[in-house]
């Protein structure tokens, strides 16, 4: 599979208008809890965009000058604003509803991924030799070195990052959130297998095209949180 700046810059493009009407459908229902969720296809769209420009950088002629900033805030995204979103998104659907062990996992999985994506993102900001984008078998491979490498292997590493994107959508009471998180984890799983070498780029790529699907899945007639009074 080869991917460009053209395809980075086209699936931004593209997720800007559904955006839009998650937004709007949120608001025209007044349902607040929905808001993180619409939400989530414009902040794809931004990480997007940023791995359009990481391309740009590294083209021959490009501004290599961009390549590390734009790559340090498309990995802000990918090493930690995810972990941290989703489940929070997921969490404020369900913040006034049954089951109580149901939030209580929710609340931990997002613990969880603040912590782990601190850890993951902060030394990189500190440190931009920890880094290094490249083009691998036309995907961009980012050479990170984490902190974490030193104690967890990646197929651990990447076990619990899975668990903490898919999980909170997997036990949502939501049918149409649970078929989301099914997706996310198949596209883990594929690109675990089959793009290793450029496994954030291609997981990103994937999971961008699969927030298309959020502007059909907030429409959920099931009821996601009490009415808030």
């Amino acid at each position: 599979m080869c991917f460009s700046s053209s395809a980075s810059f086209v699936v931004a493009a593209g997720l800007l208008p559904l955006g839009v009407g998650a937004v709007r459908y949120a608001q025209d229902q007044q349902r607040n809890d929905l808001l993180p969720l619409a939400l989530t296809p414009f902040f794809f769209a931004l990480q997007q965009a940023l791995e359009g420009l990481v391309w740009l950088g590294l083209d021959p002629d490009g501004p290599d000058w961009l390549v590390h900033p734009a790559a340090l805030s498309y990995l802000f995204f990918a090493y930690a604003f995810w972990l941290a979103w989703l489940p929070w998104s997921v969490l404020q659907l369900n913040v006034q509803a049954p089951p109580l062990r149901r939030r209580w996992m929710l609340q931990g999985l997002l613990v969880l991924g603040l912590l782990a994506g601190a850890g993951l993102w902060l030394p990189l900001a500190l440190d931009g030799s920890l880094f290094q984008p490249t083009v691998v078998q036309g995907s961009l491979n980012y050479n990170t070195t984490l902190l974490a490498d030193r104690w967890i292997n990646l197929g651990a590493g990447s076990t619990v990052y899975g668990v903490i994107i898919t999980v909170p959508f997997m036990i949502s009471g939501s049918v149409r959130l649970r078929w989301f998180g099914g997706s996310l984890l198949v596209a883990f799983l594929i690109t675990h297998l089959a793009y290793g070498y450029a496994f954030t780029s291609v997981w990103c790529f994937f999971s961008a095209l699969l927030s298309a699907s959020l502007f059909w899945i907030i429409r959920d007639p099931q009821p996601q949180a009490l009415p808030a009074h």
